[in-house]
């Protein structure tokens, strides 16, 4: 484990001196392999999150934008963000919904009590949500999650990777309704609380 983590940290090391757009791939690949190395020491994601968060920015500096992280001013209240940072809000709160309706069991017919049961847990995530660093430029409502949900369950299997990892590695936990909890509680794992 530490072999190829070293190797890794090697081969960002080369391409963040030697190619052209460097600084990007380079530092993205040692952000990632740092959090990869926290996951497989089982380092929680709160370990793991800023070096995450560092690799996003770097990939949107990289292709123009101007990531939150990176940046001197934080975006007024009233303006809604593009960040890398925004999209990760987006997806942890899909998952924590996911997680909560995966974790109710289900009939053989999806029923108006089930849909209702999925509007409440929205609602639940949406009333932490509006707590969280970054989002008092939206009203995020229930609808607002199961968009967010849907959205995450539409993309790619590549695109979707990172939510399905999210979700997997919830429902592993020993008390996932804990660990969703937890998160709805706390916020996303790495975000400063303003």
């Amino acid at each position: 484990m530490e072999r190829q983590f070293a190797e890794t940290l090697r081969g960002a090391a080369f391409i963040f001196e030697k190619e052209e757009n460097g600084r990007f791939q380079g530092s993205i690949l040692a952000c990632r392999a740092v959090a990869r190395f926290i996951y497989q020491r089982n380092g929680g994601a709160q370990l793991a999150a800023p070096f995450m968060q560092i690799a996003a920015a770097f990939e949107e500096l990289e292709r123009g934008g101007k990531p939150k992280l990176f940046s001197k001013k934080s975006a007024p209240d009233r303006e809604r963000e593009r960040s890398p940072e925004r999209r990760q809000i987006h997806m942890l709160a899909a998952a924590a919904l996911e997680v909560m309706v995966k974790l109710e069991p289900r009939g053989i017919k999806i029923s108006d009590a089930e849909t209702s049961k999925r509007d409440a847990a929205a609602a639940r995530v949406a009333r932490h949500v509006n707590g969280w660093p970054g989002m008092g430029a939206q009203q995020v409502t229930g609808r607002t999650i199961i968009a967010w949900r849907n959205h995450q369950r539409s993309l790619s299997k590549s695109d979707r990777k990172p939510f399905d990892t999210v979700v997997a590695k919830i429902l592993a936990e020993p008390n996932p309704r804990k660990t969703v909890d937890q998160l709805l509680r706390s916020g996303p794992p790495g975000f400063f609380k303003s």
